[in-house]
């Protein structure tokens, strides 16, 4: 049950203060650049340059709302360090084997 209170304090404590995690903006304007530049790249007839098109529109939008509205960033918790490692790892191998299947599949 103290685990429960401890965890239900901190995240009351968060919540207060409007404090995300460093890169939190980043992050979303880099996911919500990739699906609209997934767009760009079919209008334009390339769907690969879609995603490296969207990224490039979402990091500066990202950056930008970081500034505005995350001027004083919280540090990571150790968990949240591990959550992204886990995802960084998972998308590093997701993105080698699509990358080998697309070479593979089309020579």
């Amino acid at each position: 049950m103290t685990k429960f209170l401890n965890n239900n304090l901190i995240y009351n404590e968060i919540m207060k203060e409007k404090r995300y995690p460093k890169g939190h903006f980043i992050g979303l304007g880099i996911a919500i650049g990739v699906p609209l530049g997934i767009a760009i790249g079919l209008i334009l007839g390339n769907i690969a340059f879609g995603p490296a098109i969207g990224a490039s529109i979402g990091l500066p939008i990202g950056a930008v709302l970081e500034n505005i509205k995350n001027p004083n960033p919280r540090s990571l918790t150790k968990k949240e360090q591990q959550i992204r490692k886990k995802i960084l790892i998972i998308t590093m191998v997701l993105g080698i084997v699509v990358l080998s299947a697309t070479y593979f599949f089309l020579r």
